[in-house]
């Protein structure tokens, strides 16, 4: 799975290298919310957009990976609890009673 992410990693750097070479010197008017700025490098612009979706990215893997921790320690104390109960039910006395040959149980 690493590998495909790798290519595909690869495959877009390249590609956003080839927009921009292509694009150099081209100016553009940009659109953001409600800011208008004029006039800038169409290479600027794709190289924040590149690194702001990185950045959005980064910040929904380290959700991510919180979530999956929490599910862990959630899962590992789960099964320390029934570890103890196992534990708990291998312990319990047995009242062992002595059961004459007449039937009568005395203690």
């Amino acid at each position: 799975m690493w590998i495909i992410r790798g290519v595909i990693l690869l495959v877009g750097a390249v590609g956003i290298i080839w927009l921009g070479t292509e694009n150099a010197g081209t100016k553009i008017t940009f659109y953001l919310f409600n800011h208008t700025f004029s006039e800038v490098s169409l290479n600027l612009v794709i190289i924040v957009s590149f690194i702001s979706g990185m950045i959005v990215w980064a910040i929904g893997a380290w959700i991510r990976e919180l979530q999956l921790v929490l599910q862990l320690r959630k899962g590992k104390r789960k099964s320390e609890k029934l570890l103890d109960e196992i534990s708990d039910l291998r312990n319990i006395p047995l009242n062992e009673e002595r059961i004459e040959e007449d039937g009568i149980s005395r203690s």
